[in-house]
């Protein structure tokens, strides 16, 4: 009984997933989310969209989007109406973050405050008994710093593009804002020189 207690059984893509590192990474996967709020004890993640870049290049193809079901009643006031009336079909936590991590593994992650996409990807993760996220990170608004030789302003996506002088979507939904980080990303690693 004792040692079920400390051998815990993980489902087979966290296994799969932790198993990766094991190897290098070879490609970045760029995240955007959708939350509600800014609370990462209290809020949740409704929609996460994810697009790959390899070899510099966005690949479209390898890219999802995924709207999260929370069926459990909530501390927070949903009345944002995509969430309370949307046809979109939803997927549990559970499915979503399954999604995820076998789209992950063990790739660089990107992202716009990733600090904060991982502390509520991670706040999932707990609530189903996983592990923490082992990926490396880069954060736009962070490299947008170094090359602006500033230190720790904030910077909006729409004026990351107006100075590095690219256009950006319409910013519609969180894979049209995934796409734009990802743009945003190329453009930032190749002034920084990161290979």
């Amino acid at each position: 009984m004792l040692s079920k207690l400390f051998h815990k059984e993980y489902p087979e893509y966290w296994k799969k997933y932790t198993e990766s590192f094991k190897s290098p990474a070879t490609k970045f996967v760029v995240i955007s989310m959708e939350t509600s709020g800014l609370d990462t004890e209290k809020d949740v993640i409704m929609s996460i969209a994810a697009t790959s870049i390899v070899e510099n290049r966005i690949i479209l193809k390898d890219s999802f989007e995924i709207y999260i079901k929370h069926t459990t009643p909530l501390d927070i006031s949903l009345d944002n109406e995509f969430i309370t009336v949307s046809k979109v079909e939803k997927v549990s936590e559970e499915v979503a973050i399954e999604t995820l991590i076998e789209y992950l593994g063990n790739s660089i992650f990107i992202g716009h405050r990733i600090d904060f996409d991982i502390e509520m990807l991670n706040q999932m993760l707990s609530r189903l008994k996983l592990g923490k996220l082992k990926n490396e990170a880069y954060d736009i608004e962070a490299m947008f710093n170094k090359l602006s030789d500033t230190n720790e302003k904030k910077y909006a996506m729409e004026e990351m593009s107006k100075f590095l002088n690219i256009s950006i979507s319409e910013r519609n939904s969180v894979a049209d804002d995934a796409y734009s980080i990802a743009i945003l990303f190329l453009k930032l690693k190749s002034k920084l020189g990161i290979k």
